[in-house]
């Protein structure tokens, strides 16, 4: 892993995807690299880092090579379109053969396999007057076995392919298998493994695309873009509406570049996200008698620094808030601060979620979006002051404590001052 010497640079993240669910979807070609057994043991080193992963594996190119090799024409390569019975017949001894390799790659990296029957399917039916014949479309899936089999540390491999309840065998588009099994599992990130990366006009990488972003490219329908990507970005944006926070596309020819998008903060591939910010605004001078009755239980409780009306007045423009149906429900302030030669650091300050809005996620995504506001605004690092919360930042958000002498001189004067003996707590990037 020459590119993560510094283990802590990793580390940071491990508290923030310890026992998360990863699903990982594998494009057919991905499997014939050079580098695939790094890939699998970057699925390796997950795993023991105590992220649960689940494997879906596509097998278009293969379908292709062995319809090809037997002199039959496919009327659908991916799943997506109709699938008569020579394509079946290809594909489903395609797949097998692809399934029997992966289970041996695995085991052969001393992890332990399963390959379950955790997909109900149904026919597709008659789509635009066309019978699909023997495609399929996912009815459910049993994310009781999945679990089960997650929590006794066995990854499950799901080939694109199911069975309806006659026993028939129907053929599956494998980006469609990855996210009903992504949301079935309440999985933190899909992670697309392709055949290659997402570029823009000038042939940049796309860093990150919003829902509406995905969903926009996917409309236009580019011809000079590989309908697979499509495919990806078309059930990324689905994954993304129903609930997966997040899904990476990734160029799978590239080394370590599984662990290069998960731990680094440029990443290497493409992140699409869920609007997640779309209720947090900036604040304003009319919320201050909201923000102070918010916050008075909490600064009784000394958890929070007590704040006069002026103060909140003063640095308004520093603060955030969560509001809904009109309520403010959560508030966080970024301060910044100019350390001289050290370049500007800030302030993650008055971090608060009201008691009735507790354990919904709020506080994380308070902090994110402080992090990337400060990020935005210049900062080479973050600092937190925690009295009652620093077990919060650093086992849930990947903060480490440290010495109160890496405060900016105007801050420590005043930390020293307030008498709080408060944690500090940093996070560099």
């Amino acid at each position: 892993m020459s590119k993560f010497e510094d283990l802590r640079g990793i580390l940071q993240y491990v508290p923030q995807f310890r026992e998360k669910i990863f699903v990982i979807a594998l494009d057919g070609a991905v499997m014939r690299l050079p580098n695939f057994t790094s890939l699998l043991q970057d699925i390796a080193v997950l795993q023991s880092l105590n992220i649960q992963v689940a494997v879906v594996f596509g097998a278009r190119l293969q379908i292709r090579e062995l319809a090809e090799a037997r002199g039959i024409a496919l009327t659908s390569d991916d799943g997506m379109g109709r699938t008569d019975t020579p394509t079946l017949e290809v594909s489903a001894d395609a797949i097998s053969r692809l399934t029997s390799e992966l289970v041996a790659d695995l085991t052969a990296l001393e992890l332990r396999v399963a390959v379950p029957n955790a997909l109900a399917v149904h026919p597709a039916g008659v789509i635009e007057g066309q019978d699909q014949e023997h495609t399929g479309r996912i009815e459910r899936v049993d994310a009781r076995m999945l679990l089960a089999m997650l929590k006794e540390g066995i990854i499950p491999v799901l080939p694109p392919f199911g069975y309806d309840g006659r026993g028939t065998t129907l053929r599956l588009n494998s980006d469609s298998v990855a996210v009903e099994v992504a949301l079935a599992l309440d999985a933190a990130k899909v992670i697309f493994v392709a055949e290659d990366g997402l570029m823009n006009a000038e042939g940049q990488r796309l860093a990150q695309l919003s829902i509406k972003q995905a969903r926009e490219i996917v409309r236009r329908r580019d011809p000079q873009m590989d309908p697979s990507l499509l495919s990806k970005l078309r059930y990324a944006s689905l994954a993304c509406g129903e609930g997966v926070a997040r899904v990476h596309i990734i160029d799978g020819k590239h080394d370590e570049v599984l662990l290069a998008e998960l731990f680094s903060n440029e990443g290497v591939g493409t992140m699409i996200h869920a609007d997640e910010y779309q209720q947090i605004r900036r604040a304003r001078v009319g919320d201050i008698p909201s923000l102070m009755y918010m916050m008075r239980q909490s600064v009784e409780d000394a958890a929070l620094a007590p704040r006069t009306r002026e103060q909140l007045q003063k640095g308004i423009n520093d603060f955030f808030v969560i509001e809904l149906d009109g309520n403010l429900v959560a508030t966080v302030a970024v301060h910044l601060y100019d350390d001289g030669a050290k370049g500007k650091v800030a302030e993650l300050a008055c971090l608060f979620v009201s008691r009735a809005h507790k354990n919904q996620g709020h506080g994380r995504k308070l902090v994110a979006y402080a992090e990337n506001m400060a990020r935005e605004r210049g900062a080479k690092w973050l600092f937190a002051l925690s009295t009652q919360a620093s077990r919060y930042f650093e086992e849930k958000m990947g903060y480490v404590e440290v010495s109160p002498d890496v405060l900016p001189p105007a801050r420590r004067e005043r930390y020293d001052r307030s008498g709080r003996n408060s944690r500090v707590l940093r996070k560099t990037w």
